[in-house]
């Protein structure tokens, strides 16, 4: 077997450990996880919990990811994800107006379920709460955009291959555990559309976290709760 055969093959079988790690540890956080602590715990302290699990869940995965890597350092690690490279300026607007239009359509869902949410309150839970699910949009979008689809990249899988599988991971972990068609389709089309910004973005993550980590600074705590509400 030569170098690219051998070189090809560890590619494959590290997307499919990360894969597989998305789903055993990500997964559930949309499932199960919720129903455990809503047993338990005020509907706060469960976004607060439900929140660090998926933190944690992502920590693992990129942990992994640098064991994977030989044990470069974490920055250099980010940096070859993407994160901070050069993007276009089209690239960038188009991230932040979907997440402005993704954040506000959240808020419009969690008054379709409790129409007296009053979305104007501000307070440092709601602040707290914002800042933790941006942290982890990041560490999503590093592993989810960043390294799969730079890894299929490699193995000279074509681009729109690559954003479609891309997306449908990201689909697969979010719904697998309570799958939902409706729910499955939604997450395909936004995983598309993230996937889609980090290829338009010359595989910078600049677009992709501000059309993503501006959902959840826009839509939480509710769009946590909304999980709970309609569990």
């Amino acid at each position: 077997m030569n170098t690219t055969a051998v070189d090809k093959k560890t590619n494959w079988r590290q997307v499919g450990i990360v894969t597989f790690l998305l789903i055993l540890l990500v997964g559930p956080n949309f499932g199960p996880v919720p129903d455990l602590l809503s047993q338990s715990l005020s509907i706060n302290d469960s976004v607060l919990a439900l929140l660090g699990s998926f933190v944690i869940s992502f920590a693992i995965i990129i942990a992994v990811l640098l064991r994977m890597s030989g044990g470069v350092p974490l920055g250099e690690l980010v940096r070859s994800l993407g994160l901070g490279a050069p993007s276009r300026i089209a690239a960038n607007i188009a991230g932040a107006v979907l997440g402005l239009l993704w954040g506000m359509l959240f808020l419009t869902s969690i008054l379709q379920f409790d129409p007296d949410t009053d979305l104007a309150k501000i307070d440092g839970f709601r602040i707290v709460v914002a800042l933790i699910a941006a942290g982890g949009t990041l560490m999503e979008d590093l592993v989810t955009r960043g390294f799969l689809m730079n890894k299929l990249k490699e193995m000279l899988v074509p681009t729109w291959v690559q954003v479609v599988l891309s997306a449908l991971v990201f689909a697969l972990y979010h719904t697998l555990w309570g799958f939902n068609p409706f729910s499955f389709v939604f997450s395909v089309v936004y995983g598309l559309m993230l996937s889609g910004l980090f290829v338009w973005g010359k595989r910078s993550l600049t677009p992709v976290i501000l059309g993503h980590a501006l959902v959840v600074l826009i839509s939480e705590p509710f769009a946590s709760m909304l999980i709970f509400i309609v569990a």
